[in-house]
């Protein structure tokens, strides 16, 4: 009785009210794709806009030849539009009929479908169902029959599980034949494979054991089979239930109440019928929605699209233009299209600028004819204005600012405020629209959803969830010259190529993404090496190789790096700061040096900007950039093509005090705002400012013999009392590093390492210095100078020993081999 009334159910009212959906959209579909109502209302139109107009004066020849050229157009188009609507209801009418019967005659034929119900009913079951069936209860035999299956191999390979492997694992699995039930008592109202899959890897113990070694932690398992899901939710129901979307479907013929563009398809690119290699762009309907707004304005239906490249400006353009060949928009713009100009060619194609703006105006004029065309001029700002290679096009573009032709702009915001902005035509005229870097969240949505599947079917590959979110925090982290989700989609690829040609194996990891990075910008990342464990441990030994005495400042260094290494510091901040004060000539400067050499394994990791030369107003500009001169900063452009360095302000007393509080951010936050409002990544960066104040304070300290501890003291309470700092400045700092004056015997050690630096520039030559007792005791007496330091050292060097070797080297003298005695 049960089977009986569900087949009822299904036959007479599932099966039939499905049945009678089918036949109504089938009935009213050719009404929509043939565009009945559309060509009807433009029966009597001419052809493709083709119209003669009659010339100056009341010559009957010319008259006559006018109306006959428009008849004829309006003859053919009626002509063919009558003829297109006629088949559109023959075709109406025959789906209507034959759906009517098929509909009706559902109703008198029950149970001759039952052998249908009972198959369907049988293919319809669930996976799950399906797979209890074969398992017959057993633990071992549902995990190999339910990893077996496709959703579950998505699930274990994006989590790093080769599923292979799981399978091997299960088979070798001691026979015990346990029950499902054991582990998972409700598995009968277990729905799909995923939720199976859940249970599993949380509650039996092979599989619990196997995440804990594999260090995946529930969240991403849970992550992945969301991302499972939403991969294979279909976006909307298939097309004969979906009324509206056939209703908004462009019908057949649309076209032809528009004109030719001949002229204009030469010099652009249809996106309509160019679709974009990525089939989403999530998170941006509200962009989407504001240019639909916008295009459908009667006058002034122009957009300038502001963004800084890589946050998908072209793709939000591409993404409209293909919703517009699908329907997906609001229904007048489903016949329009966007076409991409190439402004090289067009102003290639003439000689002169005045010539190439009269191919723009007719390519325009031709598009304003055709009444459905849009155009895309990138990096607009190019064409808005005179100098530095640029072409004034203005007066083309206020031309035709106020015909059906919408002109979409691309352009960035520091070109925008620059070019566009301060032209009082251009803003009356467009319409901007900022495109903003989308959270995270978002990002990690789009790259599961529209760039993944496009990677891993071009590299034959698959990419783990976790190499996902490795992407997201190393672009966040080390890369600072382009926005999300330019450089997570870059990142990716460029690892997925890194992984198909080293031979790394079919899954993309998120060790891949470090070594990748890694070797590209040429920084330590991932799990630390045998080497770098060494130096790390070792780094104090390895700085006092350069830099004698100051241990202080070198243990704040080395332990700095250490707690960043190993990602223990706080990562929002940057990994050291540091403020070095001391007299001339101590070895602040040399420690930065030193530190580049030792760690990053070269001095290029250092940037050091004289602050004295930051002292007027416009020294903040220099650094972060103007929006008058359309420059960027020096500071700033340094960081974003560097991010992990090592910045040196020398003599930051000196500078601007505006420039102050614009270190204190960058200090405190581990960012800096440039002067176009884009914030730039200093997290990966140490800072250290050197400051030569209070040296004297620090002279007649040292002379005094006051202890290190309490100088260290002594010399913060001095500056702040001076007011040469504030203390807001001082707190920023991880450190105030006090550097003390030489002593006679750091002296000799510095006369030493500069010796052996010039033997190392000697070395070419086959040539080098004696270093002996005498001579180096003799420098570190004429070396001396309480004001100068070790600078005076370096003088003394290159003054007596340099110029002595040049002279011998001219004279020939010096053979190749030789070992030099100098004497002083």
């Amino acid at each position: 009785m049960n089977f009986l009334s569900q087949y009822l159910d299904w036959h007479y009212i599932t099966v039939w009210a499905k049945l009678f959906l089918i036949w109504r959209n089938l009935f009213l579909f050719p009404w929509y794709y043939f565009g009945v109502t559309y060509h009807l209302r433009n029966l009597l139109s001419p052809w493709k806009r083709q119209v003669a107009k009659k010339g100056v004066g009341l010559r009957v020849g010319d008259i006559l030849s006018v109306l006959g050229f428009n008849l004829i157009s309006r003859g053919i188009g009626a002509s063919i539009r009558t003829f297109t609507i006629l088949y559109g209801l023959v075709l109406m009418s025959i789906l209507g009929v034959f759906g009517a019967l098929l509909t009706l005659s559902w109703l008198f034929i029950p149970f001759i479908t039952i052998p249908f119900y009972t198959w369907r009913s049988k293919t319809d079951l669930d996976e799950v169902k399906k797979i209890l069936g074969k398992a017959h209860g057993d633990m071992e035999k549902f995990c190999i029959y339910l990893f077996s299956h496709q959703v579950s191999r998505f699930i274990l390979s994006r989590l790093g599980i080769h599923p292979d492997y799981v399978i091997d694992m299960l088979k070798q699995l001691p026979a015990k034949k346990e029950s499902i039930k054991t582990y998972i008592p409700n598995v009968e109202k277990l729905k799909t494979i995923a939720d199976c899959v859940i249970q599993i890897c949380k509650a039996y113990p092979p599989f619990v054991t196997l995440f804990s070694r594999k260090k995946i932690d529930a969240k991403d398992l849970d992550a992945v089979v969301a991302w499972y899901t939403r991969l294979n939710t279909k976006p909307s129901m298939p097309l004969i239930f979906d009324l509206p979307r056939i209703q908004g479907l462009p019908c057949i013929g649309h076209a032809w109440n528009y004109g030719y563009t001949v002229s204009l398809d030469s010099f652009s690119k249809d996106l309509t019928r160019s679709p974009s290699p990525y089939p989403f762009l999530v998170g941006r309907e509200k962009e989407i929605e504001e240019m639909q707004r916008v295009l459908l304005k009667n006058t002034t239906n122009n957009i300038i699209i502001v963004g800084e490249p890589g946050v998908a400006r072209h793709l939000l353009v591409e993404t409209l233009a293909h919703r517009m060949q699908t329907g997906e928009v609001i229904r007048q713009l489903a016949r329009q299209r966007i076409l991409s100009l190439d402004m090289h060619s067009i102003l290639a194609s003439k000689p002169t600028i005045a010539e190439a703006k009269g191919v723009l105006s007719d390519i325009l004029e031709e598009g304003t004819h055709a009444g459905n065309v849009n155009v895309v001029i990138d990096e607009i700002d190019k064409y808005t204005s005179s100098g530095d290679g640029r072409i004034d096009l203005t007066d083309v573009l206020e031309k035709f600012a106020e015909s059906s032709v919408g002109v979409i702009g691309i352009t960035t915001p520091s070109e925008y405020h620059r070019y566009i902005e301060v032209n009082a035509v251009l803003t009356k005229l467009f319409e901007k629209i900022e495109v903003k870097q989308p959270p995270l969240a978002t990002v990690l949505e789009e790259l599961e959803l529209s760039i993944v599947p496009v990677l891993e079917a071009k590299h034959r590959i698959y990419v783990t969830y976790q190499a996902l979110k490795k992407v997201l925090e190393d672009a966040d982290k080390y890369i600072s010259n382009t926005p999300f989700p330019g450089k997570a989609i870059e990142l990716l690829d460029q690892t997925a190529v890194y992984v198909v040609t080293q031979k790394l194996g079919h899954l993309l990891k998120p060790n891949h993404v470090d070594e990748f990075l890694a070797k590209k910008l040429n920084i330590p990342l991932g799990d630390l090496k045998s080497g770098e464990r060494e130096k790390l441990l070792n780094l104090e030994e390895g700085l006092h190789q350069y830099v004698i005495n100051q241990h202080a400042a070198i243990a704040a260094i080395a332990s700095s790096l250490r707690r960043s290494r190993l990602t223990i510091s706080n990562p929002n901040k940057p990994i050291g700061t540091f403020l070095f004060l001391g007299p001339t000539g101590v070895g602040k400067t040399e420690t930065a040096k030193a530190l580049c050499r030792v760690y990053y394994g070269s001095p290029d990791f250092m940037a050091r900007f004289d602050m004295s030369q930051y002292q007027k107003e416009e020294g903040i500009e220099r650094l972060i950039g103007s929006v008058k001169l359309g420059t960027p900063g020096e500071l700033t452009s340094y960081l974003r093509s560097r991010p992990f360095s090592l910045i040196l302000l020398d003599e930051v007393e000196k500078a601007d005090p505006q420039i102050f509080n614009l270190l204190l951010t960058l200090l405190d936050e581990g960012y800096i705002t440039d002067a176009f409002g884009r914030q730039v990544n200093a997290k990966n960066t140490i800072i250290i400012a050197t400051s030569n104040a209070a040296a004297e304070f620090i002279r007649q300290n040292i002379n005094k013999g006051t202890p290190t501890n309490t100088l260290q003291k002594l010399i913060i309470e001095h500056i702040l009392t001076e007011k040469i700092f504030s203390p807001e400045f001082i707190n920023r700092f991880d450190a105030a590093v006090v550097f003390t004056p030489l002593s006679e015997g750091n002296l000799r050690e510095v006369a030493r390492l500069m010796l052996a630096d010039l033997n190392k520039r000697l070395r070419p030559k086959e040539i080098s210095v004696a270093v002996t007792d005498d001579l180096v005791a003799t420098l570190s007496q004429k070396g001396f100078d309480p004001q100068f330091g070790g600078r005076a050292m370096r003088r003394t060097i290159s003054s007596v020993i340099e110029d002595q070797i040049a002279q011998k080297l001219l004279e020939g003298n010096i053979k190749k081999g030789e070992e030099i005695h100098i004497t002083l």
